[in-house]
């Protein structure tokens, strides 16, 4: 997983309001023959493995780690102002 450096500033903005450790990946159901991968500003949960990306502590659910090697934690413009979003996905197309 690599995160850009927006993406890495929005995190830390949103890590010291929220004043969590960091972020966590999880599985969210399926879409297309491939893992929904959901971001929670939260802790670890029991199981989850632990890296850092950019200084930033991230969790992930152990099931998923393999969906997560070509992730890019990236910044979006929405109506509402940036966001974050999940980009590259990796597909089974080996």
């Amino acid at each position: 997983m690599e995160m850009t450096q927006e993406a890495k500033q929005l995190v830390l903005d949103v890590l010291y309001e929220q004043d969590v450790p960091g972020i966590r990946l999880y599985f969210a159901g399926i879409s297309c023959e491939m893992p929904n991968i959901k971001l929670a500003f939260d802790e670890e949960q029991e199981g989850d493995v632990l890296i850092e990306v950019n200084d930033i502590q991230v969790a992930i659910q152990k099931e998923i780690l393999p969906y997560t090697e070509e992730l890019l934690l990236d910044v979006h413009q929405t109506p509402y102002g940036p966001g974050l979003a999940l980009v590259g996905l990796k597909t089974n197309e080996s």
